[in-house]
């Protein structure tokens, strides 16, 4: 019934409203409140209203050791990684000129300055052009300073020109600007800033810091106590209290000899240990803001494969994140110099290349594997490293392939397997760990009991262990199974 009435009326209602479905009901202008007194939103990061700071302090917290370190190692997680321009149906003849104008631009600083996004909320980035003959195409694109800029309660980004009553808009879609953000909200243009949950933590140590010295200059150091008779006169007292000065210059005192100083127990050790466990506190807080782990700054320097592996994993999830805001700003890039020039429906495509697609481990793994006189099938290649049909060759009795059938290549495989010192070798390093793979009912209860077995292993100790483990297990497999044909 009510479903019926709505159908009926439904064009009434709707034009009986003095705003439509096209307009934008609930937003910062109409709201009753704070914001829709002012046009000029102000940056809404809780930490540097409380400081009473603006984001251009954001900055000097990048000379601080421990803030650098992990950024430094953020940012390599990124950078680290090869890059490629897939050509995604573009035309031949404008790939080749979007390739040309990728590799003359300096990608690395461009993929830095795109990683600051992250750590400041946002990051401009003007874009200097130039024309050519009938091309017109980007030579520079410069970083400029987070302060200089601003959002006003629709969302809307200006630069602060003078020229313009300090309200310059700047459309983000005239080709002028990439403007990288992380996890900018409608209440927060301005993006979260990773460096602004770094701030107190990097005052709190440089307190620590300080504290912590004028301790050990007032407790590290032993006192020097000058004696002197009741008869000795003030001028002597004097002269004995400089003397001493100029033989210690610090920690020193003079008393009559028949007086006594004493020290009282000021926990010293206990009282250095506040200020040390302050700071580590503090440097775990700003690893976990940035890295979103402590890799092995909380778990001790033998550390934990499980917890090492968890923490590498929460911070391969990060990488990852930077490395898709990345790839969405170059692109966006690659699409503005499409419509300046081009104009076409299909442009490249910039993106980062995993490990796994690269297969390095598994081309590692196979390229030994054949040099015992294993062939690989082509199906075997498709499917392992993602070739498709007519993209590889098989090549009969190439020099670099053997065959399991050649008597020469079953003597090498033989003599290298029965080898006495290669079976020790194996049975003293690896006999342990594949005994106990042996004894394994189910992978699930082999990963909870790794880190029992090998409690002081590091996670990179542990992972050549297993790897080696696994090589020998399939090598031998191969070669007892030949030995039976």
């Amino acid at each position: 019934m009510v479903l019926n009435l709505f159908k009926k009326n439904k064009k009434t209602l709707f034009m009986q409203n003095k705003k439509s479905l096209f307009d934008s009901w609930a937003n910062a202008k109409t709201v009753q409140g704070f914001f829709s007194a002012i046009d000029n939103l102000p940056n809404p990061d809780i930490v540097l209203r409380n400081a009473g700071k603006s984001i251009s302090v954001l900055s000097n917290l990048e000379n601080h050791y421990q803030v650098g370190a992990c950024i430094e190692s953020r940012k390599a997680g990124t950078t680290s990684v090869n890059w490629e321009l897939k050509e995604n149906n573009c035309q031949n003849a404008h790939f080749d000129f979007y390739k040309e104008i990728i590799q003359a631009l300096d990608i690395h600083k461009l993929i830095e300055d795109i990683l600051d996004a992250p750590l400041y909320g946002f990051n401009p980035i003007e874009i200097l052009w130039q024309k050519e003959g009938n091309y017109i195409y980007p030579i520079e694109l410069n970083a400029k300073p987070q302060e200089w800029f601003y959002f006003n309660s629709e969302g809307e980004f200006f630069f602060k020109d003078r020229n313009h009553g300090g309200k310059l808009k700047i459309d983000l879609n005239s080709c002028k600007f990439l403007l990288p953000r992380n996890r900018p909200t409608y209440k927060n243009p301005y993006g979260k800033a990773i460096l602004s949950r770094c701030f107190w933590n990097v005052a709190f140590i440089q307190g620590g810091m300080e504290f912590w010295v004028k301790f050990a200059e007032k407790y590290g150091m032993p006192y020097l106590i000058g004696k002197y008779e009741r008869s000795l006169s003030d001028k002597e007292q004097n002269e004995l209290l400089e003397s001493l000065a100029e033989l210690v210059q610090d920690a020193i005192a003079t008393i009559p000899v028949d007086s006594t100083v004493e020290m009282m127990n000021t926990g010293s050790t206990q009282s250095s240990a506040i200020y040390s466990d302050l700071i580590t506190k503090c440097e775990n807080n700003i690893s976990k803001a940035i890295l979103g782990q402590t890799l092995t700054t909380d778990i001790g320097s033998s550390g934990s494969y499980a917890a090492s592996n968890t923490h590498m994993s929460v911070r391969q999830d990060i990488i990852e994140s930077d490395k898709l805001l990345v790839e969405n700003t170059i692109n966006t890039l690659i699409k503005f110099i499409n419509y300046i020039n081009f104009n076409d429906d299909a442009v490249p495509l910039f993106n980062f290349i995993s490990v796994q697609d690269l297969g390095v481990d598994k081309a590692q793994r196979d390229n030994l594997i054949k040099s015992l006189g294993v062939k690989f099938s082509e199906e075997y290649l498709l499917r392992t490293y993602g070739y498709e049909k007519g993209d590889i060759q098989i090549i009969e009795n190439s020099e670099n392939t053997l065959n399991y059938s050649d008597d020469e290549s079953i003597s090498q495989t033989d003599n290298l397997l029965s080898d006495k010192n290669l079976q020790e070798s194996v049975e003293d390093s690896l006999k342990e760990i594949m005994d106990f793979f042996n004894k394994s009912k189910s992978p699930e209860k082999t990963l909870e009991k790794l880190e029992e077995l090998y409690p002081d292993l590091t996670m990179d100790k542990l992972e050549e262990k297993l790897a080696k483990v696994i090589f020998i297990s399939e090598l031998m497999g191969r070669y007892d199974s030949q030995k039976r044909i």
